[in-house]
């Protein structure tokens, strides 16, 4: 046999174990590939029974779950392999769902040395027990809510999201661990119950303002004094006479801004001494007043007064309130009844009424009933320290801005002072939703949901500050009792907030520490250091409002942004579905 005949029965003698070695290699590649997928389904499907056995199923019914979910699943791998049924354990004890399946893998090169499949096993085990969780949702209630159902959109969502966090049916024990807590807010929060703590300053409260007494400023004078006639400046309200007045006389009014106008009922009234010649001789006076007002008045019986009189006596309706300035009063007497008989006088007086400013120091005060808050300044700003003296949150305030002009000396302004005179910010537009603490009561938690109404503006921050305050152990003197929040340090425990716009953060009362949208930031920030689970909706939102959003979310996994109702449903539903499986570890 030659050389080549040699060579060519070597090679088919080693032909054999190459084809072997390389069908191994691929078909154990396919195997592994295999395994993978088949191992993803089993650890979905142990998930899937930790959380339905938190609800409170029997074992068999969780056992018969797992076997259904990976039968359902196995038939999108492909074909190829096949596996035994799955074998379930449901150990109470130390609260573990186990399954292990076996499957095999057939083969294809390998068959050429006898190897008709590759078998393996996949296992897996997740603890069902129920660790402790606080959540806290998020509702922007801005006016923008109540545009296309977008609010009672979100309250379908929301109470479905309650639904899956507590189980009508779950054990009692899945319920005491499971607390959620809601805050709404538009361009304010309002505090309820909480406010007194968290601003240091009663519900009702009073603000006072001193105006300063000033000396007088009109110098009176009663001008030249007719000898026909007494002209008197009467205060008709109080029937006494003011002072005795003739030509170019200044007749000073006191009193001006009194509110009951008491000392601005003033008229003027004419009698005939008995020293003048027309004594006796007098049947009827016409007056004439021209100046700021004017008035025409025919008398026939003494004392003749502008506005009438009764037999001398004076009352409120006989006076008027007089207008500073410069007047005329034209007093024309004739000799009988009704302007008949000889003109017996007939005389011009020109006088000037003014405003006399001289007055005692008075004081101001004004009540005012709010439990409506902005957000807090000062060092704490972005942190969940419980507010103390000097961090106390801001909060509706009163103050008087002096107007000389004004009747009232000055008027009352109703808002923060650092924002005055911006219709924003007068505190008005405060719904009335309260926080709702920590609660596993679900018909309180759908009666919040309920109650919630759209209006204002939209001040993210806060709600972004109040979900933090919600859970955070700081707040434990606040939030008391069983809606103290649970420590951070508390041993199986997770802690996970649930923010929700539809616009854009725009409303705050103090701008020189960020805009809303960069305080909302910080307060995120500060609650990722925290371990917290940060959720976001973004619903129908415009850029900078989806922005803000997505940067507070934990990661993009936690960022949704649904565009209609069934949608918005659905991450609602994803959202309660991941906060379950927290309980849950593998």
């Amino acid at each position: 046999m030659g050389e080549s005949g040699q060579v060519a029965i070597i090679f088919a003698l080693s032909i054999i174990p190459i084809f072997a070695v390389a069908g191994f290699a691929l078909d154990f590649q396919n195997t592994v590939k295999k395994k993978q997928k088949v191992q993803l389904v089993v650890d979905s499907a142990v998930l899937a029974a930790a959380r339905l056995k938190q609800t409170g199923v029997s074992d068999a019914a969780v056992k018969t779950s797992v076997q259904q979910f990976i039968d359902a699943q196995i038939l999108s791998i492909g074909g190829g392999f096949r596996c035994n049924a799955a074998t379930t354990q449901v150990i109470n004890g130390v609260e573990e769902v186990n399954t292990e399946i076996l499957c095999s893998q057939e083969t294809t090169l390998s068959r050429v040395v006898g190897k008709e499949k590759l078998d393996f096993r996949v296992s897996s085990t997740a603890e069902y027990g129920i660790d402790k969780i606080d959540v806290a949702f998020m509702f922007d209630i801005s006016g923008s809510m109540n545009s296309s159902s977008r609010l009672r959109n979100l309250k379908e969502a929301a109470k479905e999201a309650i639904e899956v966090l507590l189980p009508p049916d779950a054990p009692a024990e899945l319920k005491e661990d499971t607390r959620i807590a809601m805050i709404s807010y538009n361009s304010m929060v309002n505090a309820g119950p909480y406010f007194e703590l968290v601003t240091g300053v009663p519900p009702t409260r009073t603000y006072t303002h001193t105006i300063a007494g000033s000396a007088s400023t009109v110098t009176p004078d009663q001008g030249r004094l007719s000898s026909d006639l007494t002209i008197e400046w009467i205060d008709a309200a109080r029937n006494r006479v003011l002072t005795e007045f003739g030509d170019d006389a200044v007749l000073a009014v006191q009193d001006w801004t009194d509110r009951d106008l008491t000392e601005q009922r003033l008229t003027v009234g004419v009698s005939v001494p008995r020293s003048s010649s027309l004594h006796g001789r007098v049947g009827s006076v016409r007056l004439e007043l021209r100046g700021r007002m004017t008035r025409n008045r025919n008398d026939n019986g003494e004392p003749y007064s502008l506005y009438g009189d009764r037999r001398g006596n004076y009352r409120r309706n006989n006076g008027r309130n007089w207008r500073e300035g410069d007047y005329s009063l034209r007093i024309r007497a004739y000799e009988r009844r009704n302007r008949r008989g000889a003109l017996l006088f007939d005389e011009t007086f020109d006088f000037e009424v003014a405003r006399d400013e001289g007055r005692e120091p008075e004081t101001k005060t004004y009540t005012l009933t709010s439990t409506c808050i902005w957000e807090r300044d000062g060092s704490e700003r972005f942190t969940d320290t419980r507010p103390v003296s000097g961090a106390y949150m801001a909060h509706r305030e009163a103050w008087f801005v002096e107007d000389p002009d004004h009747r009232d000396g000055g008027v009352w302004q109703v808002g923060h002072p650092n924002r005055p005179g911006h219709s924003w910010y007068r505190g008005t537009e405060c719904r009335a939703s309260t926080p709702l603490a920590l609660t596993n009561n679900s018909t309180t938690l759908n009666t919040y949901v309920d109650n919630l109404t759209a209006g204002g503006g939209t001040a993210g921050h806060l709600g972004v500050g109040w979900s933090w305050y919600l859970i955070s152990d700081n707040w434990n003197t606040i939030f008391t009792g069983d809606s103290a929040p649970l420590s951070f340090t508390e041993p199986d425990s997770e802690k996970a907030v649930i923010l929700m716009t539809d616009g854009e953060f725009n409303a705050e009362i103090f701008p020189e520490q960020g805009s809303s949208d960069a305080q909302a930031r910080a307060l995120c920030d500060g609650m990722k250091l925290k371990n917290i689970k940060v959720y976001a909706v973004a619903l129908n939102a415009p850029r900078s409002g989806r922005e803000v959003l997505r940067y507070c979310a934990t990661d993009e996994d936690y960022f949704y942004e649904p565009e209609t109702a069934a949608e918005l449903t659905e991450a609602y539903r994803k959202i309660a579905t991941s906060i379950s499986d927290l309980r849950i570890s593998q």
